[in-house]
């Protein structure tokens, strides 16, 4: 039998296989509408007209085999009030602390290939924002991504943006670090368990990352290449403030001209 939060999972997978797209703006302000109206996915899904009856045998052994996470939605207590002021605020799984929700959050990002030179300016920074008791977000992608985790979980908190489900591991070479997370920090992902991975899914996890960073994000190196552009252009929409690395100033990059972030 499951349990009311591998439910509600199994129910927001069905609400995706049945057309309800995923990894958007516009895809979350419609589940979060829906949540509005009925207050649970299984009570989102069973109002939804539709044809399709799938064999869904599947997912719930995913589901039963699948570690234990919580569900949290606008309408679940452990909501941080300040993400619900996002009209697009996302349905999302946890595995973990959730009180660091309630901590100083900032993002640390960048490229998966920094040079010698922005690890070791990474190293520093990260040090200097566990020293005034920030808790790291980041995306548990290579390079500075897991910079920022393994700096955190030497010297203090950290949260870890997923763009899978809990169920699988992605980047490998992170797959014991995750776990890691998983048991003693907080692990976090927008995306249900029986969900195809696609690459736009980690453009949207960057989304979610910059979401949960209250106070804003530190670039450590991104060219204009970057996937790191996406968290970067959301954390100016959202009005966060954006802080980079003094390796990232005088290459001509495109999103330095454009965005102006503080230098640190």
């Amino acid at each position: 039998m499951l349990t009311p939060d591998q439910e509600e999972s199994l129910y927001h997978t069905l609400l995706v296989l049945e057309g309800t797209s995923i990894a958007s703006k516009k895809a979350d302000d419609r589940l979060r509408r829906l949540l509005e109206q009925h207050g649970t996915l299984k009570k989102a899904h069973n109002q939804q007209l539709s044809l399709f009856e799938p064999d869904i045998g599947w997912l719930v052994k995913k589901l039963e085999k699948a570690p234990d996470f919580k569900t949290i939605t606008i309408n679940s207590p452990e909501y941080p009030d300040w993400l619900k002021e996002l009209k697009a605020a996302p349905v999302f799984y946890a595995q973990g602390d959730l009180e660091l929700l309630k901590t100083k959050t900032i993002a640390v990002i960048g490229t998966r290939h920094p040079t010698q030179e922005a690890l070791e300016e990474g190293r520093k920074i990260c040090q200097r924002l566990l020293d005034k008791n920030y808790t790291i977000v980041s995306g548990l992608a290579k390079g500075c991504d897991t910079l920022g985790h393994q700096s955190a979980i030497e010297h203090g908190r950290t949260i870890a943006v997923l763009g899978t489900p809990l169920d699988a591991h992605y980047p490998s070479e992170n797959y014991d670090l995750q776990d890691r997370i998983a048991r003693e920090h907080l692990l976090i992902t927008p995306f249900p368990i029986g969900i195809t991975t696609y690459q736009s899914h980690f453009a949207y996890r960057n989304r979610l990352t910059v979401s949960l960073s209250k106070e804003g994000i530190v670039v450590v190196q991104a060219d204009d290449e970057s996937g790191t552009r996406h968290a970067i252009r959301h954390a100016h929409k959202q009005n966060k403030k954006i802080y980079a690395l003094p390796n990232n100033f005088g290459k001509e990059y495109k999103w330095v001209e454009k965005y102006k972030p503080a230098r640190t």
